[in-house]
This record gives structure tokens, C-alpha cells and sequence, in this order.
């Protein structure tokens, strides 16, 4: 039924349902006026036969044809508090039978009334009949299916009146009632046709404007995230020049505190505080060291690396740091491939991590290690290039992060916890050193959710050597 009344087969099978259901929808939403005009024109039709004619047959018929009339009108009750209409189908056929018994009203209905009525009265029946022909092309054109049972059925039986009277004149009058009942049938298709095809250009704009939409919030993304890094790149070169010479600085002066040191051995009141001065200096040599890190400018020694053997090598360092009241669950992929990366950065990449999880998670939870093989997709970050890549995804089931602190989350020295809790170069630190991998890390976050934090790391070509053991 779909394919012949009123659907074309050029339309994609994507809105084929939806233009059906845009054409059941307007015939409803048409049909209060098609009750009306049906009530109205039968109530003044049979008036007017039952005077000329002084038969009660025209009342009888004005009956059958109310009552026709109130069941189309709890059908459109009906489709009105159907919530979504699913059934397209059936609220179709639905439709296409309440036309068809309005249309057979008025085709047998005439084939009663016609002959018991004199001349005038068959003039104004057949002009009443002709014109709610006409009218429901307007009426129904949307939906062909309920256009063509209504037509048909009204038109078809007078053509037999006049065919059945053998007289010229007669057979002259059904020949054009077909004529007329073809031409009105032939507008509908049209009428409906071009209705299918303005639901199709709707349909297309309407995606159109959604991918527009997307692609604008991809933009969008995509901008903030390069404004993000330029900052980020900003800040490291600015951090890494600085933090060079002050790292020759401290060299000086980490040097000379050593000697005096050593030569102040018998020198009890001067050698407590070189000491102390040698240790602040060497913080600050570790501060230095985690800077360079965030710049992207450590050394590093990156090498073919099994990143499941490294894992669970730091297994019981993990729950020591983590303690008690949370659980570490580890998962590596099937077939998991070796990743090109320095081990030992990467365990206090991995250790920077799990403090901070743990620090999320004050009641206790669940610390998350997977392992997996990935390829870069449309989901994978955008500074990443077309290749192989084993991504370390470590989550947590604490606070999380709302979207102001995660877009500063790499930021150096930005820190949520309290004065003397963190230095906040911890996430900097593990940013950098993944970026200086030549691989990406990512943060995924929601308050009171907890956090994701995704290290993809390139796939080593190489199987693992002893390093990576």
C-alpha cells in the first residue's frame, strides 16, 4: 500500500516511513473538515429530496451516512491520543476505509435516492456528488490512498446509474462521469506527488541543518582544543627556557654546597644548615626536572615496551600507594602490542595517575588499568597522527571534574587540592612527557561520575626487549 498510494520509489528508504507518516498525519488533521462538510451537505440533501421526492428514504440514508460520519469521527479521536502514531500502517488503512464508506454513502446512497427523485432533485444529486468529489482532492490529496477510495466510491456507482439506462444521453453522462472521476484521480497523483516530494526536501534540509550543526560544534571543539594547545605550547617553551637555566643555576649551586660540605665536617654550627641548603636546592632540581617534563624537554629513552608486564610489575606499588579501601582491577587486550616508550618515565606517569585517583576517591572505589590496542579514528585526539597506538586508560570512580577544571587540568601549577597538598605539575608533567612520546593523552570526566584519563602511546615495531621486561 505504501508503494502505490501516494509514495514515490525514488525516495530513500530512510523517509519513505516518515513522508507516509506526514501523509496520514495531514489527512487527520484535515478530517474534522471533511466530517463537517460530509454531515452538512447530507443533512441539506436530504432536505431538500425528501421535499421534492416526499419519500422518508432520503432520512434513512441521511442516517447511515451520520453514523458513517461519527465513526470517522472516533477514529480521528482515536489517532489524536495515540501517542507517537508507531503504526503508520494500520492508522493508514484506517483512514483509506473510513473514506471509502464515506464515498459509498454517497455513490449507493444515489443509486437509491437517484431514481425515486424527479428531474431537479437528480440535477442537484449528481451536482452535491460532483462537487464532494472535487473537494476531496483538496481534502485528501496528501494521502492518494483515502483520495482514490473516496473518489471512486462516490463517482463509480452514478456512471453505472446512467450506464444501466441504455439511452444515449444516459450512456453520454457516465462516460463523462468517468472522464471526470480519471481527471480528478490524475490531480490527486500530482497533488500527492508533489506533497511527497516537499516532505523529502524538509526531511533533507532538516539533516542538512543537523550536520551543519554538527560539523559547527566539531568547530568548535576542534578550535578550543588548538587554542588549548597553543597556550599549552606557550607556556611550555616559556617554562622550558626558563626552567634550563635555572636548571644550570641550581647545578652551581648544588655543586658548591656538596663541597662545602665536605669541608665543613668539623664545623658543627655551619654544617646543619648547608645541608638544609642542599636539600631545598635538590627539590627544587626535582621541581626543575618535572618543568622540563611539562616543556617536553627531559630525556628520554623510549624503547619497545610490554605494557602489561609493566603494569603488573607495579602492581604492588600501586596498592601500597592507593591503600586499602581501593580496589585495582587490570585488563590488557587480547594479542596487546608492544608500545615505544621510556619504562621509567612511564611508571611515574602511571604513579602521578594513581595518586591523584586516590586523592579523588577519600571513601575508597575502584582504580581501573586497561590495556588496548587502538587505531586512530574520528573519537581519537585530533594531534594525533595516522597510525598504531596502544592506549593505557586508568579510571577511577571518585569526584570527577567539572568542565571549567578539566579544561585546566594540564595546566603547570593549577591545582585543585588544598596548600601543600600537590604542586599541580602532576597531570602537566604526565602531559608532556606522553606529547613528548609522540603520542596523546586524554581526560574524560564527569562530577561525581569519576575520571578517565587515556595515555595513547605509539606501537612499537620491535618486540619488547629486556628494558621493557
Amino acid at each position: 500500500m505504501q508503494g502505490f498510494f501516494g509514495l514515490r520509489r525514488d525516495l530513500p528508504a530512510r523517509s519513505s516511513e516518515e513522508i507516509c507518516a506526514e501523509q496520514v498525519s495531514a489527512v487527520f488533521r484535515q478530517m474534522p473538515i471533511a466530517l463537517a462538510v460530509n454531515s452538512v451537505n447530507a443533512i441539506i440533501t436530504a432536505a431538500v429530496l425528501e421535499q421534492l421526492a416526499g419519500t422518508a428514504f432520503p432520512l434513512g440514508w441521511l442516517c447511515v451516512v451520520l453514523l458513517v460520519q461519527t465513526g470517522r469521527c472516533a477514529l480521528w479521536l482515536r489517532y489524536r491520543s495515540d501517542p507517537g502514531v508507531v503504526d503508520v500502517t494500520r492508522w493508514s488503512w484506517l483512514a483509506t476505509c473510513g473514506s471509502l464508506l464515506a464515498g459509498m454513502c454517497w455513490g449507493l446512497g444515489g443509486m437509491v435516492l437517484f431514481p425515486i427523485a424527479p428531474v431537479p432533485g437528480q440535477i442537484f444529486l449528481i451536482s452535491v456528488i460532483g462537487g464532494m468529489c472535487s473537494g476531496a482532492v483538496v481534502m485528501s490529496a496528501s494521502h492518494l490512498s483515502s483520495l482514490l477510495a473516496f473518489l471512486l466510491s462516490a463517482s463509480l456507482p452514478m456512471a453505472v446509474v446512467f450506464f444501466c439506462q441504455g439511452t444515449t444521453t444516459a450512456t453520454a453522462l457516465g462516460a463523462m462521469i468517468l472522464v471526470f472521476a480519471a481527471a480528478l484521480s490524475a490531480a490527486g497523483l500530482h497533488l500527492s506527488g508533489f506533497f511527497a516530494k516537499t516532505m523529502q526536501l524538509r526531511f533533507d534540509l532538516e539533516l542538512a541543518n543537523l550536520r551543519l550543526q554538527a560539523e559547527m560544534a566539531e568547530r568548535e571543539m576542534t578550535e578550543a582544543a588548538l587554542r588549548q594547545a597553543q597556550k599549552l605550547e606557550a607556556i611550555g617553551r616559556l617554562t622550558g627556557g626558563i626552567s634550563h637555566d635555572f636548571n644550570n643555576l641550581l647545578t652551581v649551586v648544588i655543586g658548591n654546597l656538596a663541597l662545602a660540605i665536605g669541608r665543613a665536617d668539623n664545623m658543627p654550627t655551619i654544617l646543619p644548615p648547608l645541608e638544609s641548603a642542599l636539600q631545598a636546592a635538590e627539590r627544587g632540581a626535582t621541581l626543575i626536572q618535572r618543568l622540563l617534563a611539562f616543556a617536553r624537554k627531559q630525556r628520554l629513552d623510549p624503547r619497545s615496551v610490554d605494557l602489561n608486564c609493566l603494569v603488573v610489575g607495579i602492581e604492588d606499588l600501586l596498592r601500597r600507594t592507593l591503600g586499602d579501601r581501593i580496589r585495582v582491577a587490570i585488563s590488557a587486550g587480547a594479542d596487546l602490542a608492544p608500545a615505544r616508550v621510556d619504562a621509567n618515565q612511564l611508571e611515574l606517569a602511571i604513579l602521578n595517575l594513581t595518586i591523584n585517583a586516590r586523592d579523588a576517591m577519600p571513601d575508597g572505589g575502584l582504580l581501573r588499568i586497561d590495556l588496548q590496542n587502538r587505531n586512530v579514528d574520528r573519537k581519537s585526539p585530533t594531534e594525533l597522527s595516522l597510525a598504531e597506538y596502544v592506549v593505557m586508560s586508568i579510571s577511577d570512580t571518585g569526584t570527577g571534574m567539572d568542565e571549567t577544571t578539566l579544561a585546566r587540568a594540564f595546566e603547570p601549577f593549577f591545582t585543585t587540592k588544598e596548600i601543600g597538598s600537590g604542586s599541580g605539575l602532576g597531570l602537566a608533567m604526565v602531559h608532556g612527557f606522553v606529547a613528548q612520546s609522540r603520542g596523546a593523552m586524554r581526560i574524560r570526566s564527569n562530577v561525581g561520575e569519576g575520571t578517565t584519563v587515556e595515555l595513547w602511546l605509539p606501537r612499537a615495531d620491535a618486540p619488547p626487549g629486556e628494558a621493557g621486561k
